[in-house]
């Protein structure tokens, strides 16, 4: 056992059994997504792909979530984020069922030209963390699509957290015009090499967030811009 094992022991962050992050009993209350919505009117949609009718031309194409964000994975993702980071993340991976990973052959199958693009955190936050957990995420996500990640969009400002933002509307105006592209890669069409994008995020709950950085890539030229979320809320 290592010293800091004694010193910092690991304990389920659903109920405190002492030695993993994530106990079996609370391993199997992680509820995967059943059926896949489009993001717009919250409908079923075969792989999340936005409907005919509620798409626009500067929309998400499609959203494809793994997890419901329950209790447990809220709390799992809480101390991604802001305590233990990757040593609760390279658990957590390990424990996904290859089943729940199957759908995400649906991107392999609809284009071999995508690259992920992980939601960027602002330069504060990135400070007081040293990393994004989107990017953890993607790295985990391209182990089964092997598509490259890049980083074109950077955050403009701090904003308040969603989930302190409680309407619609106001979660909206809260993202406006915080996200741009790099200023070295001002054409996102030379930038990817006309590929199409898969945003990578934590958890989407209005998909505020995700709408507007795939307004901001759209505009800068990119073709389409899809999903992909550990959870959705």
């Amino acid at each position: 056992m290592f010293l800091i094992d004694l010193l910092f022991p690991k304990f389920c962050l659903g109920c405190g059994y002492i030695g993993v992050y994530l106990c079996r009993s609370c391993q199997n209350k992680l509820k995967p997504i059943e059926s896949d919505i489009c993001l717009y009117c919250k409908k079923p949609s075969l792989f999340g792909l936005t409907h005919h009718n509620c798409i626009n031309k500067l929309y998400v194409d499609g959203l494809v979530t793994i997890y419901y964000y329950n209790p447990i994975l809220k709390k799992v993702i809480k101390n991604i984020k802001y305590r233990l980071a990757t040593e609760v993340w390279q658990e957590f991976y390990r424990i996904i069922e290859p089943q729940i990973i199957k759908k995400l052959g649906f991107y392999k199958k609809l284009s071999p030209d995508f690259v992920m693009q992980p939601i960027p955190l602002s330069k504060i936050k990135y400070n007081e963390r040293g990393f994004n957990q989107a990017n953890l995420i993607s790295i985990f996500f391209q182990k089964f699509l092997h598509f490259p990640i890049i980083n074109l969009l950077v955050r403009k400002r701090e904003i308040l957290s969603q989930a302190q933002v409680k309407s619609k509307k106001a979660r909206y105006f809260n993202t406006r015009g915080v996200f741009a592209i790099k200023n070295k890669c001002r054409d996102a069409k030379f930038c990817v090499s006309n590929k199409n994008i898969i945003l990578i995020d934590d958890v989407i709950t209005s998909g505020s967030t995700v709408k507007e950085a795939a307004r901001i890539l759209k505009k800068a030229g990119v073709k389409k811009v899809y999903v992909l979320a550990l959870a959705k809320g």
